[in-house]
């Protein structure tokens, strides 16, 4: 039997859902089902009903119970005994995205650098969803991420601690026109032409709160895609060079506001807002991690 299959049976069971669980654990939806026979062959009875909705067998809730509190136990003592024979040396191993490394985590690290002292940091950079795979598993210690609806349902409150850290604002911009007027703006109240948009793909979470805020709008928004990336910046380089509409972070297109390169899009109600978040398991207590977790400022900040 392998952790693995522990762990893959307790995300199943949060979720109901194969594909969904198998996308979160970073695997294949085949190669997801054969790791939770395998389970039910080590088992020696199957764990759940494989019908719609998809539900455990009394057999798989007893069986839930029992991974859960084994998994905490053995991720509970990992942590204790790396802390025990650890170098004090070793560093916070922290998952984030590309931005949040970028423009966000400098000063933050400056902040608690100021509060606590130097402290070594591993980053790991990559999606939301890899980055609470990784916590989960035990690959990392903290997550710094974008909170958005996608995040919120995916980070568990009973096995996780969260702090927002910062509050920040997704900005409609566009390049300005020969006038000095944004070159493709947004007026909830008047007939609009289709937009050229550029978007965020799928695995940028950002993308489930700018879609949750249009949804909520009293109007729908004429917006016609016409390019999509999994980055920020790279969306950012697009508006510039006044390809289309975006709505960005505020702590990416603070510069280009400032310079004029880029302008206010919309009326006030296209800024959308959202928060920056920390996350743990709250199983792993090691003195590096507690050392940081109450050095936070319990107030976020305005990024």
């Amino acid at each position: 039997m392998q952790l693995e299959w522990l762990e893959d049976f307790i995300e199943l069971a949060r979720t109901r859902s194969l594909s969904r669980a198998a996308e979160i654990r970073c695997v294949t939806h085949p190669a997801f089902g054969r790791r939770i026979r395998a389970l039910e062959d080590w088992v020696g009875v199957p764990l759940i009903e494989r019908k719609q909705p998809l539900s455990l067998t009394p057999a798989g809730v007893l069986f839930l119970d029992a991974a859960t509190q084994s998994m905490e136990l053995l991720l509970a003592a990992r942590a204790q005994f790396r802390h025990l024979g650890m170098n004090r040396d070793e560093p916070l191993r922290i998952a984030t995205g590309r931005t949040l490394a970028r423009v966000f985590f400098p000063d933050w690290y400056q902040s608690l650098h100021d509060r606590i002292g130097a402290f070594p940091v591993s980053l790991v950079t990559g999606g939301a969803q890899e980055a609470i795979a990784k916590l989960t598993a035990g690959e990392v210690d903290l997550q710094l991420i974008f909170s958005s609806p996608l995040t919120r349902i995916l980070i568990d409150s009973e096995r996780f601690d969260s702090r927002v850290l910062a509050q920040e604002e997704l900005l409609p911009v566009s390049a300005p026109d020969a006038q000095g007027r944004p070159l493709f703006s947004i007026q909830t109240d008047s007939e609009l032409s289709s937009i050229p948009w550029l978007g965020f793909s799928p695995t940028l979470s950002l993308r489930g709160v700018l879609a949750q805020h249009l949804a909520r709008l009293p109007h729908r928004l004429a917006l016609r895609m016409i390019y999509q990336a999994d980055s920020y910046e790279a969306i950012l380089e697009m508006a510039l060079r006044g390809g289309g509409l975006a709505w960005l972070p505020g702590m990416v297109v603070k510069e280009a506001l400032a310079a004029g390169e880029l302008l206010i899009a919309g009326d006030p109600e296209m800024r959308i807002g959202f928060d920056i978040s920390l996350h743990r398991l709250r199983s792993n207590r090691s003195e590096r991690v507690m050392r940081v977790w109450e050095a936070l400022s319990p107030e976020p900040q305005t990024a």
